[in-house]
């Protein structure tokens, strides 16, 4: 096995277009990193520059110790994993699975016991004499997974693996790729559009966005701390609220001032662990309110007064465990570049913007209903306007 390592590196095309910029990596030995970010973010082409399918422009970039730069792709011992299998029709599933041994010319007895042992491993053994058609879409994915798993290579590669599976089938793939990493233990570099199987599979998660690379962090501190307003809204399924405010301060009580007729009061947690927060009373930030942080003002009588407001119910989605709430608020929301929110259309009404927001299953709002809503100003984030980064020490 072998860390991978992206030092200043650039991909530029000939028409100028420059599809990765200036990206410093580090995928640790051992580590499962995805890579998520929109379409045509430089994501895959990234992918594509560690097999040597893309030349860098400029930097380097490292498998190992060695600088693979100018190293043949055949040659830089990495298996990938295509998001349309890439099988062979005409031949078994364990003549697949051991066709990269046979052009490396092992002995036989090797690439049968190694095919065996793969297909255990991904519960094929009694599928290894039947062909690629025979086979279910899980099936097909495991033997390109077994395919690559055969060659024990020191980097594994995925791109976008679970596109082309139904909603039932990725749920499972994604937990059988993780526990297959977990018990092969081969450095792995996942792309995908997915921040659901990001958060889901990742030992840490790569977020990129035009070619720059926003944040590296493990999943759960990207959607607790992320860096940035991009981030901040595509980390999150739903994502999360984005609005324009001004800090304001009325004899010694702070609150967000969303518009002329609707403001959020702090919290006494607000400000923890981010002083430099103070220093934006009196100016305009972005504060993002997760929708999980937005609750049945009825259901939640621990919140003060100053930290609910009222609002139409737009709709209401009633998922069982718990009811996705539409409400009318009178704000003016923030769409980062390439973030798409409620199906790529920001929602607005009469009333005003659309929030989205979590409710237990037991809340009884309906759409058209006026309901109060209780809003955790503990978790609230808050963004510089100008930088888009976010505000804290």
């Amino acid at each position: 096995m072998a860390g991978v390592v992206f030092e200043d590196v650039t991909k530029e095309y000939p028409n100028g277009f420059k599809a990765v910029k200036n990206l410093d990596l580090d995928i640790r030995d051992g580590e499962f990193l995805v890579m998520v970010g929109p379409s045509g973010c430089g994501k895959s082409t990234t992918l594509r520059m560690i097999a040597g399918l893309e030349e860098v422009s400029a930097g380097k970039i490292k498998i190992g110790d060695r600088v693979v730069n100018d190293v043949h792709p055949k040659d830089r011992d990495i298996a990938m994993v295509f998001q349309n299998y890439a099988l062979y029709p005409h031949m078994t599933v364990a003549d697949n699975i051991g066709f990269a041994l046979k052009l490396a010319k092992r002995p036989k007895t090797e690439i049968r016991d190694r095919v065996l042992d793969a297909a255990k491993l991904l519960d094929l053994t009694e599928q290894l004499d039947k062909k690629p058609a025979q086979l279910s879409g899980g099936q097909r994915q495991r033997v390109a997974m077994g395919r690559a798993i055969v060659r024990t290579p020191q980097v594994f590669l995925l791109d976008e693996p679970l596109s082309n599976l139904d909603a039932k089938l990725r749920v499972q793939m994604r937990a059988e790729i993780t526990h297959l990493q977990r018990k092969v233990g081969v450095t792995t570099f996942y792309v995908t559009h997915d921040q659901i199987e990001a958060m889901t599979m990742a030992d840490r998660v790569a977020v990129i966005n035009f070619g720059v690379l926003q944040q590296v962090a493990p999943p759960q501190e990207l959607f607790d701390r992320p860096d940035n307003i991009f981030v901040a809204a595509f980390i999150g399924s739903p994502s999360m609220n984005l609005l324009e405010g001004t800090l304001i301060d009325e004899d010694g009580s702070i609150s967000v001032r969303l518009s002329p007729s609707a403001s959020i009061g702090a919290s006494e947690k607000m400000f923890a662990g981010r002083d430099v927060l103070k220093s934006y009373v009196g100016k305009q930030v972005v504060v993002g309110l997760r929708p999980k942080d937005l609750k049945d003002a009825a259901l939640s009588t621990q919140f003060p007064q100053s930290q609910r407001f009222r609002g139409e119910i737009f709709n209401v989605e009633a998922l069982g465990y718990e009811r996705m709430v539409y409400v009318a608020l009178d704000a003016t929301r923030v769409v980062p570049d390439e973030v798409l929110v409620a199906d790529g259309d920001v929602l607005t009404s009469d009333e005003g913007t659309i929030v989205t927001a979590r409710f237990d299953s037991k809340s009884s709002v309906k759409i058209g209903q006026t309901a109060e809503v209780a809003v955790d100003m503990d978790n609230a984030h808050f963004f510089d306007p100008s930088t888009g980064l976010a505000i804290r020490d």
